[in-house]
Order: structure tokens, then sequence, then C-alpha cells
């Protein structure tokens, strides 16, 4: 159980948003890069993207951390996030928390009847819940943020590169040297 004593690190937007793209690698593991993210935001029937390519990569490279709200709104749509999960502050760090009270009425409803009980009550129904996590087969510590699936951290340029064979490698070699 982590330690509720320890003051939790604040994830910056670019950090919140690598998170987000890990968890969204394509098939061959890779990210998806800032023009598919960007190309995402777009609106049917609109001719331009509600964030640009640029401004993806600033917010992706951290360069720009202040985005309009429309802009959170936007990336959170095309990332498949809670809005809240983007917005700076601690108490939004959660992305399963978020999800899950985005997706789970009766997980809002157990929430609102929390309301209100004494925190030795709401200790013990923390227990109870662990417990039919165990019973279930289900880890009892979630993670905030789920871990992503395997694969590269960097979005693929263009179309996937072919691994050369060694004569192949050899060849091009000695075709550099002879260009220098």
């Amino acid at each position: 159980m982590a330690d509720a004593s320890a003051t939790p690190e604040l994830m910056s937007l670019s950090a919140k948003l690598l998170a987000l793209l890990r968890l969204r690698r394509d098939p061959d593991g890779f990210t998806p890069s800032a023009c598919d993210v960007a190309r995402a935001t777009s609106i049917p029937g609109q001719r331009k993207p509600v964030v640009s390519q640029s401004q993806a990569t600033s917010l992706l490279n951290g360069a720009s951390c202040n985005p309009r709200s429309s802009t959170i709104t936007a990336l959170a749509q095309a990332l498949d996030a809670p809005a809240a999960f983007l917005l700076q502050g601690c108490e939004w760090d959660d992305l399963t928390a978020l999800t899950v009270y985005r997706e789970r009425p009766e997980a809002r409803e157990v929430l609102r009847l929390i309301e209100g009980l004494e925190t030795k009550d709401v200790v013990e129904i923390m227990s109870m819940l662990r417990m039919m996590r165990r019973e279930a087969g289900l880890p009892e510590d979630v993670p905030a943020i789920p871990p992503p699936p395997p694969g590269v951290d960097q979005p693929r340029e263009g179309r996937p590169r072919r691994r050369l064979s060694l004569s192949e490698a050899a060849e091009r070699a000695a075709a550099d040297l002879e260009g220098r």
C-alpha cells in the first residue's frame, strides 16, 4: 500500500500527454506522433484540426504548458482520456480513478455514498474492496496510470524501416565512404 503521507510529485502536462501516448501504441508498438494527435483533434466538417501539429509538438516537448481549455478538451477527446487528467495539480494525476469516474456511473454513486462518512468507515470500505479484488484474482493495488503495452517510445516516421541484411548494410556503408 502506498504511503498516504508522502507528497506526490506533480506531473507536467507534457508527462501526462506522453503517458497517454504510450497507452495508445499501434500494433507495432509505436506511439502516435504529434501529427497523429493533431489529426485526431479534427472536427468533421472543419478544414483545420483544433490543435495544430506545431502546437501538439510544443505541448509534447513541454515548450508550451498552459493551453486553452478548448485545447485540453480536444486533446482529451483525441486521446480518449478524461479532460481532468490533463489539468495541472496532483489531485488530477490519477488517470485510473478519473477514467473509472467517467465511465462507471455506479462508481460515482459509491463516491456520493462515501460523502460524510468517518475516515475509519472509508478505510473499512477500502479493506473490503481490496479483499473483493483478491478473491476475484485482481491485484489489490491499482496504479494511478496503467502500465503501457510494450513497444517503442517514439513515433514511427513515415513507413516502417526494413531491417537491412549484412550485405545490404555493407553496400550502403561502401557507398557512403565513396561519396565522401
